[in-house]
């Protein structure tokens, strides 16, 4: 057999790859491995702490030439922290290792430190260590370290596998700004240009704020969108073994996304254009009610639904009310596919 490059495979199947070649030695104190946003293992007896690592790589995530380097450390930092915010916990430290081109600039490495600085103080996270290393490109790797806490327990940790059918789909806010916003920076010569969507783009926000209080409310499953709406709700439906059912009318857009690139366009951005942040969950009708209690605001935009059988993959489903369109596979952002 021909020996393929991993450029023929998808993310998602390198990952399935590496969790099958790599067994985990099971400790009692783990609580979940691989898979998921985070892993969670018991630190003490009240104390669950959570877990994740990423890797930010420059020309791949960031282009040097539209964003400056102020902005690449506070997006960083708050896309790693953003996983813990899925799981429902708390954030409490991070560790960053960064490989520098010898070319940088002092000035943007300055930049690059307030930006890590700036963004670890508005989550209430500390910075505790890290790794600096020359290489022929920028890289930036940061380890987020969470809590989950005795008041909400393991019944409430929120993982990708717990969607219920009859629950709810719902998103914490609106989606395909970050998308519209790297679109712009992307056409330098485009004549409309608004800087709030470059923003969402630049300088997004992990919610960390509301996380706990979801978790409390009762939610069991959650992702946060970073891959695209469709992929990311497409590995809830598979780890659920569930099916989706989408209202297209209820998927909060940016209004000026619409106004700029239209319709259809901003449509595109908030199904497979990733990195807004935002929180997809799922909720049964009780717990609806109690996030109502904790003044959180959230759009519900569909539903989850029976999976059907002798179907190899989960299926998301879009409707106007009349028309069912099925969503493909191949939708959302992949790191060895898209980049």
């Amino acid at each position: 057999m021909k020996n393929k490059t991993i450029n023929n495979y998808s993310e998602f199947e390198l990952i399935n790859t590496i969790s099958k070649k790599i067994p985990v030695n099971k400790s009692k104190d783990l609580i979940l491995g691989s898979g998921d946003d985070s892993a969670i293992y018991k630190t003490s007896k009240n104390v669950l702490t959570v877990t994740s690592i990423d890797s930010f790589v420059e020309n791949i995530h960031w282009e040097q030439n539209n964003q400056n380097y102020f902005n690449i450390g506070w997006k960083t930092v708050n896309a790693a922290v953003s996983d813990l915010a899925a799981m429902g916990a708390k954030g409490k430290f991070i560790t960053i290792a960064c490989n520098l081109k010898q070319s940088m600039f002092y000035n943007d490495f300055l930049l690059l430190v307030k930006g890590f600085s700036k963004a670890a103080t508005d989550l209430s996270i500390d910075i505790i260590g890290g790794n600096l290393s020359r290489s022929k490109e920028t890289t930036i790797t940061i380890n987020a370290i969470g809590e989950i806490n005795k008041n909400i327990g393991q019944a409430h940790i929120m993982k990708r596998n717990s969607a219920k059918i009859g629950d709810k789909i719902v998103l914490s806010g609106k989606i395909g700004g970050a998308a519209a916003g790297r679109h712009l920076l992307q056409k330098r010569n485009a004549r409309i240009k608004s800087q709030k969507l470059i923003n969402l783009f630049t300088k997004p926000k992990a919610r960390i704020d509301i996380a706990e209080k979801i978790a409390k409310s009762g939610v069991k499953c959650a992702i946060d969108i970073s891959d695209g709406l469709i992929q990311d709700l497409r590995h809830i439906c598979s780890d659920s073994n569930v099916d989706a059912i989408i209202e297209k009318k209820n998927i909060p857009l940016y209004k000026k996304s619409i106004e700029i690139f239209g319709y259809t366009k901003a449509y595109e951005f908030g199904l497979n254009g990733g990195e807004d942040y935002e929180l997809l969950f799922t909720a049964n009708q009780k717990t609806l009610l109690n996030l109502k209690k904790y003044n959180i605001t959230f759009h519900i935009i569909g539903d989850i639904v029976r999976r059907k059988k002798n179907i190899k993959y989960s299926t998301i489903s879009l409707t106007d009310g009349d028309k069912v369109d099925k969503i493909s596979q191949k939708k959302g952002w992949d790191h060895f596919q898209n980049e």
